[in-house]
């Protein structure tokens, strides 16, 4: 009796123990352990804000220069000298116009008051008064184009020293000692190399990516150098799709001229594309929820590529077995 039961009870749950499926083996790895930072590269140099040619701004002979190729130079220091006699001499005659001008006002003056004096007891006419205040005017309108005459000679004669504008090292001795000099002829060349930045040209496609990046750096031939965005050029360069971008160095400068490549990660992490599985026609990711496989499904990933995601870096991504596991299968983590 009892054996005919047992009989009855295991044929009653046969069908039931057949139709279940076991769960599946599968084995995960934390989400934020494989995320990889893709690294996006433009070509890049660094450049001086300020290569400057210093020149003669007046006609004379080079009498000196004072420095040579590699001397670190200060704002203000005297490099050059032309020589500065005929300057001098311009000088000497216009100071000595400006006191014959100044005599002669002083004459028309003293005439005018004269004038005045006698106007007041009738003794001069109208018009002889008319024509001293006249010329006491003419006469101060010439002191004063004497004044600028003067002037414009002191000035040209402070140009027979040559001052470095700023703080450089001289990289180039273009003119020598007893060159005749002309307005514009090149006398040194100085490179700023305190005030230095990088230029690169970054594709079209890339450039929301370096504006978002946290971290930016310029890989030189020796080091690395981290910079900082500072603007990008208006302009796209149609042939090439890209744009110009210029950035400051945030510690010690890569030297003028080093070139090297512009390197940023794009945004978060991406998950590897080996790790991505399709199903029904998408590309997605197999997580690990309650014992269940959930298929994620990621719209903008591309076959061969990383993908972007959303999902916390603490999912559980099933590894092993992503490709026969099916959406809401029961797994069992190995």
């Amino acid at each position: 009796m009892m054996l005919r039961m047992f009989i009855s009870g295991v044929l009653l749950l046969l069908p039931a123990l057949v139709g279940a499926e076991p769960p599946l083996p599968v084995t995960t790895v934390e989400l934020g352990a494989v995320l990889v930072h893709p690294v996006r590269e433009a070509p890049a140099e660094a450049v001086a804000l300020n290569d400057t040619r210093l020149g003669a701004e007046i006609n004379g002979v080079i009498a000196e220069i004072a420095v040579a190729v590699g001397d670190r130079v200060e704002r203000g220091q005297v490099l050059a000298r032309v020589d500065c006699t005929p300057h001098r001499i311009e000088v000497a005659r216009a100071r000595a116009a400006l006191d014959a001008g100044r005599a002669t006002l002083e004459f028309s003056e003293l005439q005018l008051d004269n004038a005045r004096r006698l106007s007041e007891r009738r003794s001069i006419s109208q018009e002889e008064l008319d024509k001293r205040e006249a010329d006491a005017r003419t006469r101060k309108a010439e002191l004063d184009r004497l004044q600028a005459a003067l002037d414009a000679a002191e000035y040209t004669a402070s140009k027979c020293t040559i001052a470095a504008p700023l703080n450089a090292v001289v990289i180039e001795r273009i003119a020598s000692v007893g060159d005749y000099a002309v307005p514009g002829t090149q006398i040194l060349r100085l490179l700023d190399d305190e005030n230095v930045e990088v230029s690169a040209k970054v594709q079209e496609q890339d450039l929301d990516g370096l504006e978002a990046a946290a971290e930016v750096r310029f890989a030189g031939r020796l080091r690395d150098h981290p910079v900082r965005l500072r603007t990008v050029l208006p302009l796209l360069e149609r042939r090439l799709r890209t744009y110009e971008v210029r950035l400051r160095f945030a510690a010690e400068p890569a030297p003028p001229g080093a070139t090297g490549r512009l390197r940023w990660r794009v945004g978060g992490g991406r998950i590897p594309a080996d790790l991505l599985v399709q199903r029904d026609g998408g590309l997605g990711v197999f997580v690990l929820a309650e014992g269940h496989a959930r298929f994620q499904p990621l719209p903008e990933a591309r076959a061969g590529h990383p993908a972007a995601t959303d999902l916390a870096p603490a999912t559980r991504l099933i590894v092993d077995g992503r490709f026969r596991v099916e959406d809401g299968q029961a797994v069992r983590v190995d």
